[in-house]
């Protein structure tokens, strides 16, 4: 079998090997010789279609380039400038017209003319650097709906800081902005400039003016040239910004231009309420009367930290430092805040409290609707604390105060009162989860010298107060909460001193009293002791303990209070543990309004006694006399068991009280 060897491989000649790589070199030049040709002799406004669609899809919404679009690429700074560009809405409100009567289909932005120029060697390497940015008549429509969905939401990731690449010279030439912004009730309409400024270069200007929850709100805003721009530098700017009475001025420099997350500004507000400054920030504050603050603000990605705040509201003084982090969906507020003189009266606000609203509603618990729904918008944990507090009506000297504020829920704990004698504390919870929030108050006084509470030098009752008040009601003003309290409220003396006459007078001993009186004695009797016990049920304290014990005098009674009319019906018998004669067997009322209650005798008994004196007296005159003659006398009462069982909120015995 003859076996046929294969033909031994013979390379190409010298001259073939060198004619292929020739026509490869060749091939690899021309290609980007032809696409360097083809870039400088397209048509662009053929390519205006493609280059849309690529914009669209990386912002997610419809971009076109309805006028010509040109491209320089062939020059250091290639140049790109495309006319008539519309930047539409996202879809979700193509159809709808704006609260603010915005028309169906308005674009979100419209630019007459947009140029750019970058820089081709840092972009080769990854870097975008904008020499120039030139926009002619831009028309920009921002939208926030209730929800707080806007119409120029990302759907890219990112921690939210507007960060632009580094721009040397922006170009902004009758600019219009307008803003509707339903969570803020805020519709705004400004122009935009950057100008020659004196030979000093380019100023950017945005003026404009609109309405913030239904007041007039004005915006004027001044930055530095915005010609030769130094992204290594800061960049300044002003700002003076009027919603209503709320009046911010605010002075400041951006770390690294138009990087927006970055920045520090000294900050001067002032108004009427510090509440009124959710409408601009978002965030959550207590009412407060007119203040002014100044605090320098700074801003490092999420966290803005305000420091050396300090300034007045109404007759306080304020400082302290705070921070506020916005990285997650609610922004949480911490710090503490400190007053070296605080002026009781101020706190009123918190409550929507102040002599002109209880004027306007009426009431004197505050009924002004408090935006308890914010509660759920801002988590907050802050220390206050005052070093001395200046009261009309409260022996107070100090004040302490943790505020913790979750998910809607706020928590004022502890709360503590410093005084001259005793403590006041307690807590106070609001739960706003829902719309018609709860409110639960336990609040105790103890030790608390009675006669603090009495205007006047004189004095007729002394005594150390003890008092614990647990209720809970439901409303949007502190009218309505206590309106619909349920709970208990009990309050102790547990001895002390009365003047005498005084306890004559509520016994009804008209002779005793009247001789006290009329001879000037100021001679005291001992408080054996005092037990006051309400039960709440929907706004009403019913009495079902209400005893002052006396030495010579025992003293019972009972009645209503009512929180949501704001009046009193109590009545009280004076039983006195001595021999009387003369004496008016009469209870004492009072009844009324909180602001002007009336004392009074109840006529019942009195004209009794009077009839039966007037039928003996026709008989005998010396026998009328025996119709005001006590025959029966009091005992002490059982002074010990009643102040615990009323300390340990237990009901009251049914057994008559016991001689000690």
């Amino acid at each position: 079998m003859t076996v046929v060897q294969p033909a031994p491989h013979t390379p190409p000649p010298r001259w073939q090997r060198r004619r292929a790589a020739i026509a490869i070199v060749l091939a690899l030049v021309a290609l980007p010789v032809v696409l360097l040709l083809a870039l400088y002799f397209m048509d662009w406004n053929s390519m205006r279609g493609p280059v849309s669609a690529y914009l669209s899809h990386r912002a997610g919404r419809e971009i076109h380039i309805n006028g010509d679009l040109s491209v320089d690429l062939f020059r250091l700074q290639p140049r790109v400038d495309a006319r008539d560009v519309e930047v539409s809405n996202p879809g979700w409100m193509a159809d709808t017209s704006t609260s603010a009567g915005t028309p169906a289909g308005t674009p979100a932005g419209r630019f007459d003319d947009i140029k750019l120029e970058f820089r081709l060697f840092p972009l080769l390497l990854g870097k975008l650097v904008l020499p120039l940015v030139q926009l002619e008549k831009p028309q920009v429509f921002l939208v926030r709906q209730e929800s707080g969905r806007t119409n120029w939401d990302s759907d890219s990731p990112g921690d939210g800081a507007w960060k632009l690449p580094p721009i040397q010279h922006f170009a902004i030439h009758d600019g219009q902005v307008r803003i509707e912004d339903n969570v803020r009730d805020l519709t705004f309409t400004g122009t935009v400039n950057s100008h020659e400024d004196g030979g000093r270069g380019a100023a950017f200007v945005l003026t404009g003016k609109g309405t913030l929850n239904k007041n007039a709100f004005g915006a004027d805003i001044n930055c530095d040239p915005l010609l030769h721009v130094n992204a290594d530098k800061s960049y300044g700017f002003t700002a003076d910004i009027r919603a209503g009475k709320t009046h911010a001025r605010i002075r400041g420099a951006i770390d690294h231009p138009f990087q927006l997350d970055r920045y520090h500004a000294d900050l001067t507000l002032s108004g009427d309420n510090l509440a009124d400054v959710y409408y601009l920030t978002g965030l959550t504050l207590p009412g407060t009367p007119p203040y002014q603050l100044n605090v320098t603000v700074r801003r490092d990605g999420q966290v803005y930290r305000l420091t050396d705040l300090h300034g007045v509201m109404g007759k306080s003084d304020l400082a302290g430092n705070l921070s506020i982090d916005v990285s997650d969906k609610v922004p949480v507020l911490a710090g503490r805040l400190a007053s070296r003189h605080l002026n009781f009266a101020d706190l009123g606000a918190l409550f929507g409290g102040g002599p002109q609203q209880a004027v306007a509603d009426g009431h004197l618990l505050p009924d002004t609707v408090l935006h308890t729904e914010r509660l759920r918008q801002t988590n907050a944990e802050i220390d206050y604390s005052a070093a001395k507090v200046d009261s009309r009506d409260f022996p107070l000297t100090s004040l302490g105060v943790h505020v913790s504020l979750e998910n809607g829920v706020l928590v004022l704990k502890p709360l503590s009162f410093g005084m001259t004698q005793g403590r006041l504390g307690g807590s106070l919870k609001i739960d706003a989860r829902h719309d018609i929030p709860v409110t639960s108050l336990d609040g105790q006084i103890s030790g608390v010298a009675i006669a603090n509470f009495i205007k006047g030098a004189d004095k007729p009752l002394h005594g150390a107060l003890s008092a614990r008040a647990q209720l809970t009601g439901r409303g949007r003003s502190v009218h309505q909460t206590a309106a619909s309290a349920n709970g208990k409220f009990t309050a102790v003396i547990p001895q002390g001193q009365i003047r005498r006459s005084l306890a004559e007078w509520m016994g009804v001993n008209v002779i005793s009293a009247l001789g006290l009186n009329l001879s000037g004695d100021e001679s005291n009797s001992a408080v054996r002791c005092a037990v006051a016990q309400f039960d709440a049920k929907n706004g009403v304290l019913t009495a079902r303990r209400l005893v002052f014990d006396t030495e010579p005098v025992l003293v019972e009674g009972g009645g209503t209070v009512d929180m949501n009319h704001e009046t009193m019906d109590l009545r009280v018998q004076g039983k006195p543990k001595h021999f009387q004669l003369l004496r008016v067997r009469a209870p004492v009322t009072v009844t009324g309004r909180w602001d002007a209650p009336k004392l009074g005798v109840e006529p019942g008994q009195a004209l009794g006694q009077g009839g039966i004196a007037a039928a003996l007296g026709f008989l005998n005159p010396l026998a009328s006399v025996l119709a005001f003659v006590d025959p029966g006398l009091a005992k002490d009462a059982n002074c010990a068991p009643m102040i615990q069982q009323a300390r340990a909120g237990k009901l009251p015995a049914k057994s008559q009280p016991k001689k000690n």
